[in-house]
């Protein structure tokens, strides 16, 4: 259990200290799944990018760092928080299907390791950032593999009619263009299939579709020297990630051999377990048939369960009274879909008690906002049995209009 990583007696120094709600992180948790896909992929050792996308606070991200990652980024916003949390410029990639003119200058002047592009428009405006910087622009591309990894339909990106990637087809055209550029450089190809994959078929299937493509591209004198199989390897809420040595197996069954660097993605399953969120009991109440625990937390603080529906495993901090019974857990926001756990089964906290939203890690603090002029909540990390430090302030009123005019 993931319990075991946070201890009530300094969950609650914590909340007394830094307030409610707060994203409460483990280094050590975080640490473990690190070293477990670094155990699982030694024999192809290759560069993991952290995909910040699922936390990027640079507590956490410097971790990874420390441990010599390259970081994954979608946004200029990201690459700079790269930097400052100390990832090295050779070893970041840059994703995202919507760049910016001035993002793709920012990410070559920085000299990331290449770009990761979604469309031939994409790359001819990545062209002519090279031109104005007079360079050549490492390219990869992200190529859609048409294999469904039957996972959540928002976070499912590897079929055709997704948003992101371009076909086989379409890519063999851009490659082509590419090598005939005197500012672009082909050197990757990149595939993301989607988020809370729990099998490595589907990596496998698309990992064999990609390779099959790179030979045929060599077969025309344009050799890649990295292939990327993204990320996404599932956790469910509540437990550690998985051994991805499954994971490893499929993809060393496609390049082991081959010369071809593997560039792997991990966010959500490195994240999601390292982190909770701490909240404080407000009410409680009786509504028509169900009962109510009315938090300090809302969905503006953590939107999963109102986006995704996703089920997060909820305890109360500290013993509470009479039987266990169902409960809704709710926020102050005023939404119908503001709630962080449905049907939750609980003894009745008493006013102010603690409870403990968990695998809250990942697209938690990422994906919050200030909706209802609510101030965003704090961040702090567990660095020891008994020792921790805030690794962001809790916003004020005055954050709230700190940038209006």
């Amino acid at each position: 259990m993931l319990s075991r990583y946070f201890k009530p007696s300094i969950l609650k120094k914590i909340a007394e200290s830094a307030g409610t709600p707060v994203y409460v992180y483990s280094a050590s948790a975080f640490l473990r799944q690190i070293a477990s896909y670094k155990k699982a992929f030694r024999a192809l050792d290759p560069l993991f990018c952290y995909a910040m996308k699922a936390n990027s606070s640079g507590g956490l991200c410097s971790l990874a760092a420390g441990e010599g990652w390259g970081a994954d980024v979608v946004s200029g916003g990201e690459l700079y928080r790269a930097l400052k949390a100390g990832f090295k410029p050779g070893k970041i990639i840059f994703s995202g299907v919507g760049k910016t003119p001035a993002e793709l200058e920012y990410a070559l002047r920085t000299g990331v390791l290449f770009v990761n592009a979604e469309s031939f428009e994409e790359v001819i405006e990545l062209e002519r950032a090279a031109a104005r910087l007079n360079l050549r622009a490492p390219l990869s591309l992200r190529i859609n593999p048409d294999v469904d990894p039957h996972t959540h339909k928002y976070i499912t990106t590897g079929r055709l009619g997704s948003k992101f990637g371009v076909s086989f087809k379409e890519a063999r055209k851009i490659y082509l263009y590419a090598a005939g550029s005197k500012r672009l450089q082909p050197v990757g190809a990149q595939f993301h299939i989607g988020s809370q994959v729990h099998s490595p078929r589907p990596y496998a299937m698309a990992a064999g579709r990609l390779a099959a493509f790179i030979l045929k591209l060599a077969s025309r004198g344009i050799n890649l020297g990295y292939a990327d199989i993204g990320g996404g390897w599932g956790v469910k809420e509540g437990a550690e990630m998985a051994d991805p040595a499954p994971l490893a197996a499929a993809a060393a069954g496609v390049f082991s051999g081959t010369g071809i660097k593997l560039v792997v993605e991990p966010g959500r399953s490195v994240a999601a377990p390292s982190g909770l969120l701490l909240t404080r009991t407000i009410y409680r109440k009786r509504g028509g048939h169900k009962n109510f625990i009315i938090v300090d937390a809302a969905m503006n603080d953590f939107i999963r369960p109102a986006l995704y529906g996703a089920s997060h495993p909820v305890s109360l901090i500290g013993p509470g009274r009479g039987p266990q019974k169902l409960y809704d857990i709710v926020g102050p926001v005023c939404e119908s879909g503001d709630f962080l756990a449905e049907g939750a089964l609980l003894r009745e906290p008493a006013s102010g008690q603690l409870l403990a939203v968990y695998s809250a890690g990942a697209y938690g603090f990422s994906m919050s906002s200030q909706y209802n002029s609510r101030p965003r909540a704090a961040e702090a990390l567990i660095t020891g049995a008994s020792s921790w430090r805030l690794i962001r302030r809790r916003e004020t009123y005055k954050d709230l209009t700190a940038n209006e005019l």
